[in-house]
């Protein structure tokens, strides 16, 4: 019995140390790391949020929400043409990503909607504006403007969040979501950030950016509590069903080849909002913002227009 104590401690203090070995959280997000980044900040009630907002002053406001887990530059080939069309926007990482702050704190869809709201609030943006949001930003601005109709003008959806999204199981299992996670979570969740950026000329560059979020103290806690909370395995349908009721314009855009999400989420949500109007986009898959950029910059622009 003695022996087998010992062996399983002897393997308990070695899968500590591989633990600890592997952990790639060795920056603190703070002040002077930010100074070093550079960017705009400001606090919230939930920790400080680094947003950009760019464009004419006197320009129509154009929010975009980002998806899970790629942080504000997943818009940056949609910037220029919206400056072009004089468009003011700002865009902003959520908590837990890029470089905002990962509170210790349940990142649910309460907590995104809140973010967004008080960001507006504390920037001085009073006016209804258009909203634009991608994969899980896309269920974020559905919820926000459920919840604020009378902010939002016209509504852009692109493969957005709704239900049913596939979490892995081991999410809910304390001790070993952080351990798995750890050894094999962020390879995968770096894997499938390549897959998306896939065939894009800037690839590498992105993916060092990408990379660099998961160095700082507390990506991975808020990463977990983001699958196993109901921003991403929760059910936005009554926010969809909500907006459906509303008297404004929604456009939904995605790739037919998305697998993650898939054209039964697509036809909820379409059933869900009759009114909407749905723009295909051929040959694309959930990286569609990536993969065919020059086809959602002219549907975005001819959606606002």
């Amino acid at each position: 019995m003695k022996m087998i104590f010992s062996v399983f401690g002897l393997l308990l203090l070695a899968l500590i140390g591989i633990y600890y070995l592997f952990n790639p959280e060795t920056k603190d997000l703070n002040d002077v790391e930010r100074k070093k980044l550079g960017g705009t900040y400001i606090r919230l009630s939930n920790g400080i949020t680094h947003y950009k907002l760019e464009g004419p002053d006197n320009g129509e406001l154009v929010v975009l929400v980002h998806g899970g887990t790629v942080p504000l530059w997943t818009w940056d080939k949609q910037i220029q043409p919206l400056k072009e069309q004089d468009y003011r926007i700002l865009r902003y990482d959520m908590y837990g990503r890029g470089y905002s702050d990962r509170p210790n704190v349940v990142y649910d869809q309460q907590l995104y909607r809140a973010q967004l709201l008080e960001l507006l609030d504390k920037l001085g943006l009073k006016k209804p504006f258009d909203l634009i949001g991608l994969s899980l930003g896309g269920g974020i601005a559905t919820t926000f403007t459920a919840h604020h109709p009378e902010r939002v003008r016209n509504l852009v959806l692109i493969s957005p969040l709704i239900n049913d999204f596939k979490v892995p199981f081991f999410v809910q299992i304390p001790i070993v979501r952080e351990f798995i996670t750890r050894l094999a979570g962020i390879k995968i969740i770096t894997n499938r950030f390549i897959s998306l950026f896939e065939g894009s000329p800037e690839a590498k560059k992105y993916l060092q950016l990408f990379t660099e979020q998961t160095t700082y103290k507390g990506f991975q806690r808020s990463l977990l509590s983001m699958l196993r909370n109901d921003a991403i395995s929760g059910d936005y349908s009554p926010s969809y069903q909500s907006v459906g009721e509303q008297d404004r314009k929604v456009f939904l855009i995605w790739g037919n080849e998305d697998e993650e999400v898939t054209k039964t989420m697509i036809d909820r949500i379409k059933s869900l909002m009759p009114d909407l109007e749905f723009k295909p986009v051929e040959k694309a898959g959930h990286g569609v913002l990536f993969q065919k950029p020059y086809v959602i910059n002219e549907l975005i622009t001819r959606c606002l227009k």
